[in-house]
């Protein structure tokens, strides 16, 4: 018996490495990324510009210049709001904000390297949040010329943010009025990683996984797992164009370390979030199953609830992970809200929005 279950073990793992030669061999041919934007995504390419940047990482010098896409709308002279994007998207993760939002805030984005239209560099080239970080500072100073602004992250730009915080505090030449927080792992140990994360991560069977992936695979499973009102297909496909321009599923492996270095970095990070100055808003879609309400649940309790600044906590109803797609007229009434000054009471009626902030201690 024991002779049988070998054979048949022995057999499962000779076909399993059959599949995934063939995989490996004819894969990309039936996976190939598109080498053009679709139209929508030239739109947004053509609606922003570019700069370049350097890696502030020594090893990172024999790559020289990025050409890094930043976007903005809106007036200048309004109040800003500075946009970072999640994991494995872009700064289009904010398009329904960006025309919610544009007739009274000057709204500005970017793609940090390795997303959307940002280069894309790959053989050896090391994406850190803490040189995104420092991208972010440089972005702010040297090119959208901010001298105060609220920053709104999501996903992998929740931890940029929290990184942020760090050179925030030891500079004078701008001012962050506001630090809204949604959906992302900010605590790993309450996370729930797909298997494709864990693929992707994993230093064995990621870059392996990076030559089986494209756009249209990647965008559809997001569409159908990180939403709870799917997404047109316009939109999904998109997102895939922006996946697979200068074929960016090839970085994928390179870009999910950033969890890697979150798992370093995140009680210090969250640290500083407690003891920051700046007044912060936690906003949650609860039909998440990758970063669910627990993750949200501690941050809040163990680092803003008693802290000094202020700080509010709020669940979204009927949103997924991408909740400023799913629900973007509630989190734009919530980011206006929270940036005048208005009570939280005066968000009471509004369908969805659940107030999760416990009274003060």
């Amino acid at each position: 018996m024991k002779r049988i279950l070998r054979i048949l073990a022995l057999t499962l793992l000779v076909l399993a490495i059959l599949a995934l030669a063939l995989l490996l061999f004819i894969g990309p041919l039936l996976t190939a990324p598109r080498k053009t934007l679709n139209t929508l995504a030239k739109e947004w390419q053509d609606r922003g510009g570019y700069f370049t940047w350097s890696s502030s990482l020594e090893a990172n010098a024999r790559f020289g210049e990025l050409d890094i896409f930043h976007i903005t709308a809106g007036n200048p002279d309004n109040p800003a709001i500075l946009f970072i994007h999640g994991y494995p998207t872009s700064s289009f993760d904010f398009y329904e904000l960006f025309d919610l939002l544009s007739e009274d805030y000057y709204l500005v984005a970017l793609d940090t390297p390795g997303y959307g239209l940002s280069d894309k560099p790959r053989d050896g080239y090391i994406y850190s949040i803490e040189d995104d970080a420092r991208l972010v500072d440089y972005f702010v100073k040297n090119i959208a010329g901010l001298e105060s602004f609220a920053l709104y992250t999501h996903d992998k730009g929740n931890s940029v943010g929290l990184a942020f915080l760090d050179l925030y505090s030891l500079q004078t030449s701008y001012t962050m009025t506001h630090h809204f927080i949604s959906n992302g792992n900010i605590y790993l140990p309450l996370a729930d990683l797909t298997r494709a994360q864990l693929v992707l991560l994993d230093q064995t069977t990621g870059p392996l996984a990076t030559r089986l992936i494209n756009g249209n695979l990647f965008a559809r499973s997001m569409n159908k797992m990180m939403h709870s009102r799917p997404e047109a297909d316009e939109k999904v496909d998109t997102i895939a164009s922006l996946i697979d321009y200068q074929d960016g599923g090839e970085v994928m492996h390179a870009t999910i370390q950033y969890l890697a270095q979150r798992k370093q970095h995140e009680l210090a990070w969250l640290t500083n979030l407690g003891e920051s100055p700046v007044p912060a808003t936690l906003i949650w879609g609860i039909d998440d199953p990758v970063a669910p309400p627990a993750v949200a649940d501690l941050v809040w309790k163990e680092y803003l609830q008693a802290r000094t600044a202020e700080a509010s906590y709020w669940h979204i109803e009927n949103s997924n992970h991408y909740l400023q797609n799913d629900s973007p007229e509630t989190i734009a009434e919530l980011i206006k809200a929270s940036l005048s000054g208005q009570p939280d009471s005066s968000l009471a009626g509004i369908p969805g929005l659940l107030d999760m902030s416990s009274p003060r201690p």
